[in-house]
């Protein structure tokens, strides 16, 4: 499921390219409206005033040990991730990362459906805070984007990769009705792919037996 590789979460290595027109059209923050809301969670758009939200997540080793690209480690970093998910809401109406937080209001992690590569493909990504972990939020966010994408967006399929040993995410992507496909590779490090067509979706499916893994670690980008 996590956001990003071949749908990084972080924009690509190299460095996206931004212009003025990127910039919040009041120069000083971009709108942070509600993208999605669940039982328990809402989704929203990042702006500049996350930054430090971004930075708790990308700082923390528990999460970031798993990733496939590279952790959010500065503020350049953090606030070029804001542009750069702003361009996207725009350009790409529906897809995008998102600021998430509990019914408290407390942020708690991220979630994406963003483009992946060159052929055409949307990723979906999940990376939470281990404050959030082991109560279901993954499945709750991830089940929202998939009925997102599918019913609203009419997307013909999602995709997600992970490390391979990343035991936390495969259980949760069978659960939406993900299928491994064949392994691969995502900025030089093996990766682990699924995929998920349209006409499979069919909602969460039960849990299987001896599936019992902590919700929300290090995901799916």
């Amino acid at each position: 499921m996590t956001p990003p590789p071949p749908n990084p979460i972080v924009p690509p290595h190299a460095g996206p390219v931004f212009s003025r027109s990127d910039l919040p059209v009041d120069g000083r923050d971009y709108p942070t409206a509600e993208h999605l809301r669940g039982r328990r969670i809402q989704l929203h758009g990042f702006a500049f005033r996350h930054v430090i939200d971004l930075l708790q997540l990308g700082r923390e080793e528990r999460v970031t040990r798993m990733l496939l690209d590279d952790p959010i480690a500065t503020l350049d970093d953090a606030m070029g991730l804001v542009v750069w998910a702003n361009k996207l809401y725009r350009e790409r109406p529906g897809l995008g990362l998102w600021h998430t937080r509990d019914r408290a209001g407390r942020f708690i992690g991220l979630f994406s459906l963003t483009p992946s590569g060159d052929a055409g493909d949307i990723a979906i990504g999940v990376r939470l805070l281990p404050s959030a972990w082991g109560r279901g939020y993954a499945i709750e966010g991830g089940a929202a984007l998939c009925a997102h994408a599918f019913d609203t967006l009419q997307l013909p399929a999602l995709i997600a990769q992970c490390a391979p040993d990343n035991r936390s995410v495969p259980p949760l992507l069978l659960r939406l009705g993900f299928e491994e496909t064949a392994k691969g590779a995502q900025f030089g490090n093996p990766a682990r792919r699924f995929r998920l067509a349209r006409e499979n979706w069919q909602g969460l499916r039960p849990r299987r037996v001896g599936m019992g893994v902590q919700a929300g670690r290090p995901a799916a980008e």
